[in-house]
């Protein structure tokens, strides 16, 4: 050894020496000497629990070592504490130059950190954690630290005072500048790829469940997106916005709170609790929400005794998920594999959180659950989650493409059946049409032959006869065309619907007269069977209507003789805004098998029994087509021998009369004169009132229109009237109490019911019955004809 060296070796000594002697009651711990890297304080520090965060520096310095912990001695179990946890340890310098360390307390979660630092008689308070404001932290970092400056030759004590709501994560060390520097480095390049690799896998699954509307895949990356947040919060990333620091907290706790709920939900779909017993379902949303509002606990309560609670209730979902699955095999519920991998990894984790409660570590053992990187673990299932849905997409898309081939397949078929019977329909149908022509030059030249054989015949006689005779086979003539032309039509499918208000009984009286018409070719009967209950005004095409109708007492009377038809119209289950009417069309005639229907309603096709009856077999095919463009279908009833029924269904909307055009149909009437004649006009209609009363005033006649029976029987005490036209439904009065009242005070005013139904009097009138009556719309020349003729019989 050169003297040099052995000297300095001495002085070294000397100086240390004199550093130990000159605190020699200080209380500190082995003095920390300033090294190059990073040193443990915790080995050099003394440790003090004030429970009552009471003391001060200067008490907690005075203090003697035995009320001290240290670190190799049995420490208490601070993890959660509500307690202030001190350290005090000294820092020297046996360097011939100024010695600066970095000091680093522990984990940023930690919330209050300060560190007082005494120097000869000087006292410096540092200061750092999310309860205080960024401006008041003595460095601006993550991460909270403190820089300690040692003079050559010289100590430093420290005392640090740690409290904090969170996990005591307490690992005190001294850093030289460039191994922390490194450090911090590492730590956020770690960080930053970490976060990083997070985001782009939970933007890609979210994008990809919404393209695929996965909801699987959105819950998955919605939990890892909100657990990512949480371990942000939880490893200090608020210090970027120094705004949200002082809601740590409460940003901690919403965030799982949110994060468990939304597990909730996703292992609801993983594991298909709705096809297990509903029990295990409760029991899991019951244990969801204990455990959410016990973290909400955090943010209105204590927030120490949330995680209490949490580090209990945390430990439920390796205890259930395992017994769903144990109950889906019982109930041979098939899972996924994905839920049995899940299962497993919730497993080894159970176990591995079991290990560390065994293990039994110190709050002072760095061991941290939370990092960044423990999100991976919700990263692993995401990834498997993609992997899955992936797998489920090509899985649908290959099932999808055999599906299509099969159908594609049965189309083909169909459509080579489809085209073998249409060939042979077409070929049947030109046959058919060929002999059509045969029939229709005769048909057509018959009823032409005829007519001018009696135009004729009428030259040289002035009966009327010929000219009725004439009319008739004009007439019959004129259908054939238009079942032709409609038949046409009807083959395009150029049909159009025009939906009209109309009154229900008058189109159903003049079908009756024209069917009765129809009925006595053969010398058959007609009845009309209408039901009390069919609305007054309905919304229908009276036309496409009155064709059905007409045809089918056309085909009814063809094949009857001497025998009863029946027009059958009633109501189905009544409604408030629509009304189900059904028609029904019977005959006695000789029927045909039920086998035959569907030729019958085939064009050009007549039944075996058609022989000597008139027509191309059109009737039934325009009808079936006409109902089918009214949403409706013909049903067939017939047994051979015993007659046939033929009956379809409507729906009708309810109209009002204030929605009609017009209340009579418009015809040509001479020789009505009103002049001199008085008549009382009474309707609740406004629209019947001002119609009809100009109808009449434009023929002369004096009208007074009065809403009700009172104004009319007021009227009728002032002034005479020589005819008095009334509607039977009326609100307060109606027009058979208007009658009784007419006939008792004015016997000889004759009066005439003009109404949208057929006479029904009440029980308390069936005494009573009007002059004459008519029904809604009726064409004016019979409506004037009929107040002409009770105008005649008044004598002036």
């Amino acid at each position: 050894m050169t003297p040099i060296l052995f000297w300095k070796k001495f002085t070294d000594l000397f100086l240390l020496l004199t550093l130990l002697s000159a605190f020699p009651l200080s209380g500190y711990a082995a003095i920390l000497d300033c090294r190059p890297g990073v040193e443990s304080v915790l080995d050099h520090a003394l440790i003090l629990e004030d429970m009552d965060r009471s003391l001060t520096p200067t008490e907690v310095a005075a203090l003697p070592v035995g009320q001290f912990y240290t670190h190799r001695s049995s420490l208490p179990d601070w993890a959660l504490t509500r307690s202030a946890i001190w350290l005090r340890f000294e820092l020297g310098n046996t360097q011939t130059q100024p010695c600066s360390r970095w000091l680093t307390v522990g984990e940023p979660r930690l919330e209050n950190i300060q560190v007082f630092l005494q120097h000869n008689e000087t006292r410096t308070r540092l200061q750092a954690g999310s309860a205080y404001p960024l401006d008041d932290w003595s460095v601006a970092a993550r991460q909270p630290r403190f820089r300690l400056d040692v003079p050559p030759g010289e100590s430093l004590q420290v005392l640090v005072r740690v409290v904090s709501n969170s996990v005591m994560l307490v690992n005190p060390k001294l850093w030289d500048d460039s191994t922390l520097l490194s450090k911090v480095a590492k730590d956020q390049l770690i960080d930053g790829m970490t976060l990083g690799f997070i985001l782009l896998m939970v933007s890609v699954a979210l994008i990809i469940g919404v393209v695929i509307r996965s909801r699987l895949l959105l819950l998955h990356a919605l939990v890892v997106l909100c657990y990512s947040g949480f371990t942000m919060a939880v490893n200090g990333y608020l210090f970027y916005w120094p705004a949200l620091l002082p809601w740590s907290r409460e940003i901690v706790a919403g965030l799982s709170a949110v994060s468990y709920l939304l597990i909730y939900f996703l292992l609801y779909t993983l594991l298909r609790l709705d096809s297990l017993h509903r029990w295990l379902n409760a029991a899991f949303l019951l244990y969801a929400l204990i455990t959410v509002i016990v973290l909400l606990q955090g943010i209105v309560g204590n927030f120490i005794w949330s995680l209490e609670k949490f580090d209990v209730l945390r430990f439920g979902y390796y205890i259930l998920v395992p017994i769903a699955l144990l109950i889906s095999l019982y109930q041979r519920v098939r899972l996924s594999w994905l839920a049995w991998l899940l299962c497993t990894l919730l497993s080894l984790q159970g176990l591995h959180w079991l290990w560390m409660q065994f293990q039994n570590l110190a709050w002072t053992d760095d061991v941290d659950q939370y990092s960044l990187q423990s999100g991976f673990f919700f990263v692993f299932l995401l990834l498997c989650t993609l992997t899955f849905e992936a797998l489920q997409l090509r899985r649908r898309e290959h099932t999808a493409q055999d599906e299509l081939i099969a159908l594609q397949q049965a189309e083909h078929e169909r459509l080579e059946s489809q085209v073998e019977k249409r060939t042979s329909q077409l070929r049947e149908s030109l046959n058919a049409r060929s002999s059509l022509l045969g029939r229709i030059s005769h048909d057509l030249r018959s009823p032409l032959s005829s007519i001018i054989s009696y135009a004729q015949e009428s030259r040289a006689s002035s009966s009327k006869e010929y000219l009725e005779r004439i009319e008739r086979h004009a007439r019959q003539q004129l259908a054939m065309l238009d079942d032709l032309v409609e038949f046409s039509r009807t083959e395009l499918q150029q049909i159009e619907l025009s939906l009209a208000p109309g009154y229900l009984f008058g189109f159903l009286y003049e079908i009756e007269e024209e069917g009765r018409f129809l009925a006595q070719r053969r010398n058959n009967e007609l009845r009309c069977e209408l039901a009390d209950d069919l609305p007054t005004v309905v919304n229908a095409d009276f036309q496409q209507l009155r064709r059905v109708l007409i045809n089918l007492l056309n085909n009814a009377a063809k094949f009857t003789r001497n025998g009863t038809i029946i027009l059958q119209v009633e109501t189905l289950a009544p409604a408030k805004q629509d009304s189900g009417l059904r028609f029904a069309v019977r005959d006695s005639g000789p029927g045909f098998p039920v086998g035959k229907s569907h030729q019958m309603l085939e064009a050009f096709q007549r039944g075996n029994n058609s022989v000597g009856v008139e027509g191309y077999g059109l009737g039934l095919s325009i009808v079936a087509e006409l109902l089918k463009q009214m949403d409706s279908e013909l049903q067939i009833q017939s047994t051979p021998g015993s007659g046939s029924s033929l009956s379809f269904e409507l729906e009708l909307s309810f109209a009002s009369e204030e929605e009609l055009d017009s209340l009579f149909l418009e015809s040509h009437t001479l020789g009505v004169h009103g002049e001199g004649y008085r008549i009382i006009l009474v309707d609740d209609i406004a629209l019947t009132r001002a119609f009809l009363g100009d109808l009449l005033m434009g023929y002369g006649f004096d009208v007074t229109a009065v809403e009700t029976a009172e104004e009319a029987l007021s009227y009728l005490a002032d002034e005479p009237a020589d005819l008095m036209i009334t509607d039977q439904l009326m609100p307060g009065t109606n027009g058979w109490a208007l009658l009784r009242e007419v006939r008792q005070k004015h016997p000889k005013l004759p009066v005439m019911l003009y109404s949208s139904i057929p006479p029904r009097p009440p029980i308390e009138h069936q005494d009573l019955s009007f002059d004459t009556t008519l029904l809604k719309p009726a064409s004016t020349e019979k409506l004037l004809d009929s107040i002409q003729a009770f105008c005649r019989h008044i004598s002036r």
